[in-house]
């Protein structure tokens, strides 16, 4: 597969020498090893478009950018915003060609994807006035409910919310929020619900902390308040040591249950979400069709 992604890569590229969607990709791709910035090279699944090399949000684990000097990412954060014509003309052929495909905008090389939201809303009804075949996604901190409503009325089809937790106090210590809460990331999925997409969550799990008492209740609510259709479980790859002291006392969150007993309390209590691991294409609904005038 490694020689065959070098050979598809060189030939993306000689047919778009001037598109630095594809150039920021192919790096990801042969360096990284990044699963969907690959399948931009092999038309297939979910497609990466990384767009803002911003963030409104300081993250503990980032594998971007970190601000502190004894911490090292393991990426290089995007340099660069990509055009509107960039964006269209590596997601256009994708989603009309590609097996099972999306198109995900917010990846682990760039910083928050919303902050370039009206370059995805032009870009995504650039797209839509092409083509309604494949899935439009957004990996995004969710922070801001206005600029996503511009979105889904834009034509957005899926979107996935970062999130450690379903409670305020815990989302907060480890996101280190810039001037948005997570009221505003519950409200983003609640529009999501109200305007018929299909929304997810991206749930980090550190053990001993995701399944106490306290962080499922929390985010049992979350599910409920918002009307989410997957939780996809990540296991959050952090050291401990840099991570807990930045949290709030863990004998404050209740009794640690397991992660097995958390996944079987979320079955039972909320059985219409689905757990997993990764973003799936959905069907989308079929435009309907104008009457026939007699």
């Amino acid at each position: 597969n490694r020689q065959k992604l070098e050979r598809l890569v060189q030939e993306k590229q000689a047919a778009y020498p001037a598109n630095r969607v594809v150039s920021q990709h192919a790096h990801c791709a042969l360096d990284y090893s990044c699963p969907t910035a690959s399948n931009l090279f092999f038309g297939r699944w979910e497609m990466a478009i990384a767009v803002s090399p911003g963030c409104n949000a300081r993250c503990i684990g980032c594998i971007s950018k970190q601000e502190e000097e004894d911490l090292i990412s393991p990426q290089d954060r995007l340099s660069f915003i990509p055009s509107v014509e960039e964006i269209v003309e590596v997601a256009l052929p994708h989603l009309e060609q590609a097996e099972d495909a999306i198109v995900s905008f917010g990846q682990g090389c760039e910083g928050e994807p919303l902050l370039q939201w009206p370059r995805i809303e032009k870009a995504i009804r650039a797209i839509r006035a092409c083509t309604d075949k494949g899935i439009i996604n957004i990996n995004t901190n969710a922070s801001n409910p206005r600029w996503l409503q511009r979105l889904y009325d834009a034509g957005l089809d899926t979107i996935r919310a970062s999130t450690i937790s379903g409670h305020p106090d815990t989302y907060t210590a480890y996101y280190r929020p810039l001037g948005y809460t997570f009221e505003d990331v519950k409200e983003s999925l609640r529009r999501a619900r109200d305007a018929g997409l299909y929304s997810s969550i991206n749930l980090l799990c550190f053990p001993g902390m995701i399944d106490r008492e306290r962080e499922v209740e929390a985010l049992l609510s979350l599910v409920r308040e918002t009307g989410l259709k997957l939780i996809q479980l990540r296991n959050l790859n952090i050291d401990p040591e840099v991570l807990l002291p930045r949290l709030p006392a863990l004998d404050s969150f209740g009794k640690a249950l397991g992660m097995r007993t958390m996944i079987d309390i979320l079955r039972r209590e909320v059985p219409e979400i689905e757990i997993g691991n990764f973003s799936r294409p959905i069907k989308r609904p079929s435009p309907i069709a104008a009457p026939i005038q007699a």
